[in-house]
C-alpha cells in the first residue's frame, strides 16, 4: 500500500505490546488497516491473561476483525505486528488474505516449530507481499527488555 508511514504503524504496534507487557503477557501487537490506509482494528498478544496459549497477538486481530466485520479475504488489507509472526500465526495471516505484512524484529530460532515467515509462505498459495525488519532494533529491544525482566521462560 502507497502513502502508509510503515515506521508509525510499527510504533503503534509496539505501543500494542508494550500494553500487553504491563499485563504480564508477552509484547506483542498488532493491527489491520484497510485500503483506505485506515487502522480498522489492533490487539495484542494475551497468552497469560487469557488464559490461552494461542492468544497470539495476531490471531487476537483476526478475531477482532472478523468480529467488526473485516473478513477473508482481506484484499487490499496490510497487517502490521511488531514482530515477525510465528510458524502458527503466519499460516492464520495466509488464511486471512491480506494484501501485506508489515513486521518489525526478526525471527527468532527459538520459536517452536522453528520455521519463519518466509518459509510458510513459500508454500502458500497466494501469499501476501512482506515487507519485513520496519524498526526491527527497537522491535527486537523491546521484546528482549520485556524477556531479560521475564521470569516464565521463553515467549513466543
Amino acid at each position: 500500500m502507497i502513502g502508509i508511514d510503515r515506521e508509525a504503524l510499527v510504533r503503534e504496534a509496539m505501543a500494542l505490546a508494550a500494553e500487553a507487557g504491563l499485563r504480564g503477557d508477552p509484547p506483542f501487537g498488532a493491527l489491520l488497516v484497510d485500503p483506505s490506509g485506515a487502522v480498522v482494528a489492533r490487539a495484542s498478544n494475551r497468552q497469560v491473561s487469557g488464559g490461552d496459549p494461542i492468544a497470539h497477538s495476531e490471531l487476537e486481530l483476526l478475531r477482532a476483525a472478523a468480529q467488526a466485520g473485516h473478513r477473508s479475504p482481506l484484499d487490499g488489507y496490510v497487517i502490521v505486528v511488531n514482530a515477525e509472526p510465528c510458524s502458527m500465526c503466519a499460516s492464520a495471516i495466509v488464511k486471512a488474505a491480506p494484501a501485506e505484512l508489515i513486521y518489525g524484529a526478526p525471527h527468532e530460532p527459538h520459536m517452536d516449530p522453528d520455521l519463519g515467515v518466509a518459509e510458510v509462505f513459500a508454500r502458500a498459495r497466494r501469499p501476501p507481499r512482506v515487507t519485513p525488519g520496519v524498526l526491527a532494533a527497537e522491535s527486537a529491544a523491546q521484546i528482549e527488555g520485556f524477556r531479560g525482566a521475564e521470569v516464565r521462560g521463553p515467549i513466543d
